[in-house]
């Protein structure tokens, strides 16, 4: 009797990272006071942008946002979420879940984590999609922080601020973290999704006591 075949490793953190970088963008963009479109633009801009990127430059093309149904499905059930949360009455009445949830958690909370298991989500896929198109260490490692930034960089961008992973908090760094324990274990165990699931949760832990302790890289003197 054969077991089942375990869940695909970059396509699973792609569409978690998806998940939690679409919220953040759309949560952004209801900070920034967008409009609908906005806000759902803004949103596939952060869940889809880092990973464009990546593909384009392993050479994985077309992109899998344009292959996989799953890709712009999951941006849009993000955007469609957050705007439910912090708009309960667009569909006329609020959902009994929502509308209790609703105000419990600050908008720069809801942000942080979202923005931070973003990191932990992408660092794992970017690496491990890189490793199996054949990349060294280093450069899958790299790729995975490209994932991780990427869609972070077009969202603040597209808003008009200084992208996060120039400003003082560490952000770049948990996400290389991460990707170097994906990188290091990958050649050993491509598969091994428990280690893939501690990646992310390193990346996210480091990313949020960066924030919370105000750990950044200085300049000297500064």
């Amino acid at each position: 009797m054969h077991s089942a075949p375990a869940p695909h490793l970059p396509i699973v953190f792609d569409l978690l990272g998806i998940l939690t970088a679409s919220s953040a963008g759309a949560l952004t963009g209801l900070r920034k006071g967008l409009d609908l479109v906005g806000v759902l633009v803004l949103a596939a801009a952060a869940g889809l942008g880092g990973g464009v990127v990546r593909d384009l430059m392993i050479g994985a093309v077309p992109v899998a946002m344009l292959t996989d149904w799953r890709y712009l499905a999951t941006a849009s059930f993000a955007a469609a979420f957050v705007l439910l949360a912090e708009h309960p009455r667009i569909l006329g009445r609020p959902l009994p879940v929502i509308d209790r949830a609703r105000g419990r958690i600050p908008l720069s909370t809801a942000f942080l984590v979202a923005d931070s298991a973003t990191l932990g989500c992408f660092a794992v896929s970017g690496t491990a999609k890189s490793l199996d198109y054949g990349l060294a260490v280093i450069p899958a490692s790299l790729m995975g922080v490209v994932t991780a930034v990427g869609g972070g960089v077009i969202r603040d961008v597209l808003v008009n601020e200084v992208p996060l992973v120039l400003r003082r908090e560490l952000y770049a760094v948990p996400a290389l973290v991460g990707a170097l324990i994906v990188a290091a274990t990958g050649r050993y165990d491509p598969a091994a999704t428990p280690l893939a699931f501690l990646a992310a949760a390193v990346t996210m832990g480091l990313r949020i006591l960066a924030v919370r302790k105000d750990w950044h890289a200085r300049l000297p003197g500064a």
